[in-house]
């Protein structure tokens, strides 16, 4: 059966993001290199903390990173889509950190630690500096 391995998020700055989520997640650094297309792309790996089989890979294109910027400040992350990385909490109070974290990390709060009745469980959106969205959980049926 296949599973999921890696999840890629294209950033605007390598280096911001990179900190970002080595200190949010947490997170460890697997690698960073220079990709050769024709983009000057650089690619950095992080595996979340407790995650061996999973990684994290953000992409900067460096030819053209002004115009992911420019897609994220002017398109509204809902009229973009849903996409988003998903982590499960094992508890209220880690949900609670995550969010006292990231406000610590001037992260912006899309939708703070709130009870969602459908989903049975407590969700915590947080935006990273590119526009990309991160969604703690506690509790969550996903079905």
């Amino acid at each position: 059966m296949p599973r999921c391995d890696h999840a890629v998020f294209r950033v605007a700055d390598l280096d911001r993001s990179v900190e970002f989520y080595l200190r949010l997640l947490p997170a460890e650094l697997v690698s960073r290199r220079q990709g050769k297309d024709r983009w000057r792309s650089e690619v950095a790996t992080l595996r979340p903390a407790g995650q061996q089989d999973f990684v994290i890979i953000l992409i900067m294109a460096r030819r053209v990173r002004w115009l992911l910027w420019l897609f994220h400040h002017l398109v509204s992350r809902q009229t973009r889509s849903s996409e988003h990385f998903g982590f499960a909490c094992d508890s209220l109070a880690e949900l609670e950190q995550r969010a006292q974290l990231a406000r610590e990390l001037g992260a912006r709060i899309q939708e703070p630690v709130t009870r969602v009745e459908e989903k049975e469980g407590w969700l915590l959106e947080v935006i990273d500096p590119d526009g990309n969205a991160i969604e703690w959980t506690y509790g969550f049926s996903h079905g």
